[in-house]
């Protein structure tokens, strides 16, 4: 009987294996970061059509989600960037094309703030302004209060570390110095990483936030998110 038993496990293991298999093969090769039977949208609607689009969208949430975790404070500014970039870029566009760029674009900002776990390997990015850290709104609201009527303000230029001459962390372009961030404002995860970066031989930063002004000098306004970008 055993001999039998035995006889019989050897086709009956090959066929689960061959079942096994093809259910496999039939599966989507990719999936979106959301159920796409329950995709209601034009954009969901698009993604889930385009197993390309699909995978990306499933990088994005990977590479958004350790960019996050990463960021410390900085990660509620991220949220809603990451928002605006949804309403304001992606959702804009009008077909499968414009919403890959969109995509890979995207990845290539936030590539520098990802762990060994999600960095992407058998991907290649586009070479644009990178995201290298988010400096957070200042904590103290009496010595640096919200102001919402705050301009932007965009400066390129070179690092530099002038926290041991009580200024802060600098960037130095052609048109002089703007502060970036306050010594009195600067957190212990924006100093240890901002003088790393200040380091690197690649020293050409782009600096997006809101600007403000005391005594003539322009400087980040430290109620606000600032974005430090290293340039490709």
């Amino acid at each position: 009987m055993r001999r039998t038993s035995a006889a019989f496990s050897a086709p009956l293991a090959l066929l689960l294996y061959s079942f096994l298999l093809a259910l496999a093969c039939s599966a989507p090769a990719a999936a979106a970061s959301f159920p796409c039977e329950k995709a209601q949208s034009r954009i969901e609607k698009a993604i889930c059509a385009d197993a390309e689009l699909s995978q990306l969208d499933e990088y994005l949430a990977r590479y958004y989600g350790g960019a996050r975790a990463g960021l410390g404070a900085g990660a509620a500014c991220l949220a809603a960037d990451q928002r605006s970039w949804l309403s304001k870029t992606r959702n804009t566009c009008a077909d499968a094309a414009c919403m890959k760029k969109a995509y890979l674009e995207r990845l290539g900002e936030l590539h520098p703030l990802q762990p060994g776990v999600t960095s992407l390997r058998n991907l290649e990015l586009p070479r644009v302004p990178a995201l290298v850290w988010i400096i957070p709104p200042a904590q103290d609201n009496v010595a640096a209060p919200p102001k919402p009527n705050a301009p932007p303000l965009e400066v390129r230029g070179e690092l530099f570390d002038d926290v041991a001459q009580g200024d802060g962390f600098l960037l130095r372009g052609a048109q002089g110095s703007t502060l970036l961030v306050m010594v009195m404002f600067i957190d212990d995860a924006t100093a240890s990483r901002l003088s790393v970066l200040a380091k690197m031989p690649n020293n050409s930063y782009f600096a997006r936030g809101q600007a403000a002004t005391s005594g003539g000098k322009i400087y980040y306004e430290p109620s606000r998110c600032v974005f430090l970008y290293r340039l490709p």
